[in-house]
């Protein structure tokens, strides 16, 4: 089941990282790779198969709800009902799959560090029989992680038909480095996992499927707010693994 109307957030925080001298710049695009390339830039591999354990993976802590009885609308569930309890909603996000619509919530525990704060962000799914709401799967960061926010956009990146929902876990600072993940919210899997500073992944544009990862290219000598070049690049799922398809780096 699909729908026209779908949630898109995407937002970047800023995080205290500085990136390592990087390819000197090109005006010309570059020709896509004729063989599969499973790291197209960046510190971390996305995972070449998908993985049904998202990192990472922490003991579920006793307040935190892993049902809800009743048998709401996706928009009528109570948001509070679905995080730990005393924690503060900061995202709510919803999912259009072939299974029904589901719901993705992130919240903050509370804390005497502000920039410390235990985090977590939820999957639901709804089931025709009571409980009538699970949660699928649950990501819940410590407050020494230094997750500073989490952010989410939904679509069919994957070009299965179904949405997946695009995770953004930042660290705050001023090179807005964090954590991307792409989950597939039909089997509740991550096919991708990057942690990148000085750029941004995205969907890609309505019509479709796929990524855009943006990236500062920095030369020797360059100041952190000056790179010389921006890197763009463009990753389509295959089934199994993520591929580049196109990359161009073009001056600033």
């Amino acid at each position: 089941m699909r729908s026209a109307g779908r949630l898109l957030v995407v937002v970047l925080l800023a995080g205290a990282c500085t990136s390592a001298p990087a390819d000197a710049p090109r005006s010309a695009p570059e020709t896509p790779t004729a063989n599969p390339i499973e790291t197209p830039t960046g510190t971390e591999t996305p995972t070449p198969s998908p993985s049904g354990d998202p990192s990472p993976s922490h003991a579920v802590e006793p307040d935190m709800p892993t049902t809800f009885a009743k048998d709401l609308e996706p928009a009528e569930v109570p948001m509070e009902a679905l995080v730990p309890e005393g924690s503060d909603v900061t995202g709510q996000w919803f999912g259009f799959t072939d299974d029904g619509v589901v719901i993705l919530v992130a919240w903050a525990e509370r804390g005497s560090d502000p920039f410390r704060l235990p985090r977590g962000i939820a999957l639901w799914r709804r089931s025709t029989t009571a409980p009538h709401w699970r949660a699928a799967l649950i990501r819940r960061h410590r407050g020494r992680e230094g997750i500073t926010e989490i952010q989410v956009s939904t679509g069919d990146m994957t070009g299965d038909g179904s949405d997946d929902a695009l995770v953004f876990e930042g660290v705050g600072g001023s090179g807005a480095c964090g954590r991307w993940l792409v989950i597939d919210l039909i089997r509740t899997e991550t096919t991708f996992r990057k942690e990148l500073c000085d750029g941004r992944i995205e969907p890609a544009p309505p019509g479709s499927s796929g990524l855009s990862m943006t990236e500062s290219v920095f030369r020797q000598g360059d100041a952190h707010c000056c790179p010389s070049a921006i890197r763009e690049t463009t990753l389509a799922w295959n089934g199994s693994a993520w591929r580049v398809t196109s990359r161009s780096v073009t001056s600033t």
